[in-house]
């Protein structure tokens, strides 16, 4: 005897209702916070091998005159190389996430009706990277900090030059007001997209073409970007290459090692408050989302059929399904939580066929 759910022979099913959607995905969300923060941590490794890399500074200070300069080298190094090394898989085994065609997504996404598929994806490619810069802010903050100190102690202590002295100050200065900038925006908070909404909607109402505002937004992330780029890889650069030659550094032989082994240590006690600070970011995405499906659920259910409320409505929804929290190991030490952007949701027909669904409602 056919099960009475199933459709009649030569019938379709009917298109799954976006409630159903919002359901599931809010479970999926309290299912995988569930899962992320449950496993076990490792407190007495993590002690002894931060000892380690303490005691590696001690012994540099010590029986190192030019120890100053050395620290600041690595720790120029360290920032350019972090957040690359950040995004790379450390877990040793695939996502199993299936490739997707970013091009047919932000057509997918114009498609529904969603404002400029350019301008969405975008839109989520710069927050999640500012997500994650946010998470550094203390670590890579602390560090630059002392490099300030200590470059104004080598100009005295290792005659390094004035010029070369107000450079070095001037760049870790830059590092830590970009830090100190993105962690006051906070990116994805409430507060930070209901500022985003009221700058668009105020551009709106001086009457300018909703295209016009679009493309102004699209211009003002790839600037963030370029700034972003620019002040953490391409400046840095520069200046290091600088302050080695004006340090005498590079008359060492044995440079690459000195610098390595420092950098490593500024590595693992970087990582080790990045830990901290990537757990809370985690926590409060996942409040996020919660709240926000949430009342998306009860917005929804109560009966919101208006053209824009349905188009924000599954705009919420697939952030909410594409921003994944990752949680990145070294073999299982030295947690960090990374916001990936998986657009494989596209490949998700339920969820297709749900929002066009409701978004082609009268």
């Amino acid at each position: 005897m056919a099960d009475a759910t199933e459709p009649a022979p030569g019938t379709f099913p009917p298109d799954p209702p976006i409630n159903s959607v919002i359901r599931d995905e809010l479970s999926a969300v309290r299912k995988s916070r569930a899962a992320l923060f449950a496993e076990p941590g490792h407190p007495a490794v993590h002690a002894t091998v931060l000892l380690l890399c303490i005691a590696v500074n001690v012994g540099y200070f010590l029986y190192r005159h030019d120890y100053i300069a050395l620290f600041i080298a690595a720790s120029f190094y360290l920032n350019m190389f972090y957040f690359v090394i950040l995004l790379i898989p450390q877990n040793f085994r695939g996502s199993g996430l299936p490739a997707v065609n970013l091009t047919k997504f932000r057509s997918w996404l114009s498609g529904i009706g969603l404002t400029s598929g350019t301008a969405r994806f975008t839109k989520l490619f710069t927050n999640s990277l500012f997500i994650n810069s946010r998470t550094l802010s203390l670590a890579i903050g602390l560090i630059f900090t002392i490099d300030i100190l200590l470059a104004a102690r080598a100009h005295f202590t290792l005659a390094l030059p004035t010029r070369t002295t107000l450079v070095v100050m001037a760049q870790c200065a830059i590092i830590v007001a970009f830090y100190l900038l993105v962690w006051k925006l906070e990116p994805f908070s409430v507060k930070y997209l209901q500022s985003v909404e009221k700058v668009k909607h105020r551009l709106i109402h001086e009457y300018l073409p909703s295209q016009l505002v679009t493309v102004l937004f699209i211009i003002g992330f790839l600037i963030a970007i370029m700034l972003f780029l620019t002040t953490i890889i391409l400046l840095p650069g520069i200046t290091l290459k600088a302050f080695l030659n004006a340090s005498q550094l590079t008359d060492l032989g044995n440079l690459f090692s000195l610098l390595a082994v420092l950098a490593v240590s500024q590595y693992f006690i970087v990582r080790y408050i990045h830990g901290f600070t990537s757990r809370s970011m985690a926590e409060r995405l996942f409040d996020y989302k919660e709240y926000s499906l949430t009342g998306l659920q009860n917005a929804v259910r109560d009966g919101g059929n208006a053209p824009a409320f349905r188009a924000e409505a599954t705009t919420q929804l697939l952030e909410s399904k594409i921003y994944k929290i990752r949680r990145n190991t070294l073999s299982g030490f030295f947690p960090v939580y990374v916001v990936d952007l998986d657009f494989s949701v596209m490949l998700d027909s339920t969820t297709r066929t749900a929002i066009r669904g409701y978004i082609g409602k009268a």
